[in-house]
């Protein structure tokens, strides 16, 4: 079985930044699955015609090849369940805010020392939370987190 390496040819005198930025850069480019079977290919091609590659290897490289095709598919599926969920939860607490619309709710402002009430007139999503707008008795509206409440009554 023939090896790929790879060297970094860096004079004794040279500095070191170079080498770190070869590596660095070697670190941040990763190979893909077409890269992989370019370098498989091209490995069949090449080899030894007297010493061929043994069966064992060419099994041994495509399980590994297999095995890294099967880990990018959960990656992108747990990627995608995330998403998802997040969706889903972000509906759920918009529906939860949307069930207290005409309700009177009491909660503490973001100092955690004043307690503002009011009927919920309305709810928005702002900053990955529901808001609810509170109509206070005075006319004016105040906004409070879903978090932030502490008691809800009709």
């Amino acid at each position: 079985m023939s090896t790929i390496s790879s060297t970094n040819s860096t004079s004794q005198t040279g500095s070191n930044s170079s080498s770190s930025t070869a590596v660095s850069n070697a670190v941040t480019k990763t190979l893909g699955k077409d890269d992989f079977l370019k370098l498989l290919t091209t490995e069949l091609t090449n080899q030894d015609p007297l010493q061929p590659m043994d069966n064992k290897d060419f099994i041994a490289q495509m399980a590994q090849f297999s095995s890294l095709e099967q880990m990018n598919n959960v990656s992108k599926s747990v990627q995608d369940l995330n998403t998802s969920m997040t969706s889903y939860f972000q509906q759920g607490l918009l529906s939860q805010g949307a069930a207290l619309i005409g309700k009177q709710v009491s909660g503490m402002d973001t100092d955690g020392k004043t307690v503002i009430s009011g009927k919920v007139d309305s709810v928005k999503w702002l900053d990955g939370n529901p808001q609810l707008n509170l109509l206070q008795t005075d006319g004016s509206y105040k906004t409070l987190e879903m978090n932030q409440i502490i008691n809800v009554s009709e």
